[in-house]
Order: structure tokens, then sequence, then C-alpha cells
């Protein structure tokens, strides 16, 4: 798991735990780290990247870095769409020291990325800092839908392999959380052969995992992306953000929005994995399927379908797609091209 991790820094002291906690990683999993930096002044680029090289040298981990001119997020997503990351390292902070804790090109990112993401919180304490890598408790947040489960399975397979305690979590009715969570430790959990403490909570789901996460001192919070897409990807109030934002420690969302054909719907498009390659899938109101190449003709990254406008968006330069794959605004010219699934 997680043999392609893509670092996101600007070289400033609260990127560190980012830099730290990726290596970190890359190490664990013997994964590649691939450093990227969006600079504004080139002279600065190379220093800018510096200290992570040489903490994941460290680590004894293969590196590479791309510096660009590139606006962040575009920077970001385009380079783990290439390099075909696993997941996005970022410090909560954002990639400008200006940015409030959970700056807008973090949120971009976490709503718009073809991976999982790893948001961290910056240690400022040395001694905290160390300690946090690897994590030792994790809690999985999960409410029994399919995606939920996809969440829980990539959280059961980073603790096995950090050899981290787990929690899992549920909110809402109580006899719906027994059935929720016996059935993900036994189908889940028992496969990473980890036994997890089960808890249940009542009340809004957002502000209970990050209370949850707060009272019990916990490293980690796993949570799905459901959510994110489309139209909602920007609002707070959809319980990822909401957790990634006030959550007290490191967040974990893990990308969920890849489908199987029978999860779309009538009038509903989404992205399938099919083989080595991902197809962007839409099913017409009467229940014909077409399937389309999911990366955008501009640059190459994959879109993402958006449910709110019924297209498909493109989420480094903007470009939009009718859902049979027609081109709606630019930079790109040319349409999807049809593909077989």
């Amino acid at each position: 798991m997680y043999k392609r991790i893509l670092l996101a820094t600007d070289g400033s002291p609260t990127a560190e735990t980012a830099e730290r906690i990726g290596a970190a990683l890359a190490g664990t999993t013997k994964g590649a780290l691939t450093i990227v930096h969006a600079f504004e002044d080139p002279g600065r680029a190379e220093d800018a990247v510096a200290r992570a090289v040489a903490l994941a040298e460290g680590e004894g981990v293969r590196t590479d870095a791309v510096l660009t001119p590139e606006e962040p997020v575009a920077a970001v997503i385009e380079t783990a769409e290439q390099k075909d990351a696993d997941l996005i390292v970022i410090g909560s902070r954002g990639l400008f020291q200006q940015e409030q804790v959970f700056g807008s090109v973090v949120r971009k990112v976490a709503s718009q990325a073809p991976c999982d993401v790893l948001l961290t919180r910056a240690r400022e304490d040395p001694t905290l800092l160390e300690e946090a890598v690897p994590y030792r408790r994790i809690l999985i947040a999960t409410d029994g839908s399919a995606t939920a489960d996809r969440a829980a399975r990539k959280g059961f397979a980073l603790a096995k392999r950090l050899q981290a305690a787990v929690t899992l979590a549920f909110v809402g009715h109580p006899k719906t959380g027994e059935l929720v969570l016996q059935d993900t430790a036994v189908t889940i959990g028992a496969d990473a052969e980890i036994e997890p403490t089960l808890v249940i909570r009542e009340g809004d789901a957002a502000e209970e995992i990050t209370a949850l996460a707060a009272d019990e001192g916990y490293d980690l919070v796993v949570i799905g992306n459901r959510g994110l897409a489309g139209a909602k990807a920007l609002v707070l109030g959809s319980v990822p953000l909401a957790i990634a934002e006030y959550a007290p420690c490191d967040v974990l969302i893990a990308r969920t929005i890849a489908q199987s054909l029978d999860e779309i719907g009538k009038g509903e498009g989404g992205i399938v994995v099919t083989g080595d390659h991902k197809v962007a899938v839409f099913r017409d109101g009467k229940g014909k399927v077409h399937a389309l190449s999911a990366k955008c003709t501009h640059m190459g990254c994959t879109v993402k379908w958006n449910p709110a406008d019924t297209t498909w968006d493109c989420p480094c330069h903007g470009s939009r797609f009718a859902p049979g794959g027609q081109v709606v605004n630019g930079p790109a010219a040319k349409p999807l091209a049809p593909t077989d699934l």
C-alpha cells in the first residue's frame, strides 16, 4: 500500500511535519517519494525542498523532485496524475504560510485529488513530531456504506503496516451502529488480522468524530471522501471536509469515488476502474451506459463527475464536458473519447 507517495511542500517550518510523515510512510511501505514544490521565487525553489529530500534520504527512501511555477493546486493534482500517486501528503495549513489552518489550496487538493490525501497538523514541539511518526492509534469513521467500507479497508491496511491500534466509530442510531460495526469488524478487520475497539455515538457525524478524536487522543482519523464531489466539493458542511478542518490530529481522506458499474444509477456518472485504466461512466435516463476515457483531453488529468451540473469536470484547469463527452468549457478542445469497459 502507498507505494507512490507525493509530498507537497513549500519548505516552511509548518511543512516539516508533512515532510517527516511523508518520508516515514514511504520508508515503512518501501515506496517512492515525489516532492512537489510550486515556487514563487525560482531562485529559492531548490532550497525549499532540501529539507524534505534530506529527511527522505534519512529513511532510505528514493526520491525525485518536481519544481514548477504552476499554480499550487494544479501543480499538486497534475503531478499526482503523472506519477500515478497512491497518496498525497500535505500540511493542513496549505502551501503558503499566510493561509489559515485549513487553507484554500489544501481544501481544493483534498476535494479534487485523484488519490488519497493525508492532511498533517504541524507539530511545533520536535518531541511531539518524532512521536507522531508512525501513527500508533487510528480512528476509522464508517456509516456502513460501500464507500465507507472502501475507506475502512485502507485504514485497516495502513494500521496493519504500522502495527497500530484501531477504533471503529459509527455516529447514528445505536442498533444500526451495532450491526454496521460488527459487520465491518468481521469482514474487514479480520482480513487485516486486527480486532478493533467499537464506538457508537449519536449526534452530528462531523462533530462527534472530531470530539472523539480530541477526547481520546487519536493520532489519525480515516474517513472516506464521499460528499466531496461536484458542487459540494468546497462546502465545509460536508462531513469529510468538516472533520479535515476541525479534527485535532492528522486526517486521511481515502478516495472512494471510483465505483462499480452497478452503483451508478440513471442520470448519474462515476469513475470505474477497469484493468489498469479509469473509465468515466454515465448511465442515461433509459439506463444505457456511456463509457468514456476519464482523461481530460487538455493535459490528461482525471475528470470528476459533477452531479449538480451533470458534467465531467477537470480539476486541473477547469475544462468541462457533457455527459456524452462533448466539450462544454475549455481549455480542452477535444471531447472525451469513447472507450470500452
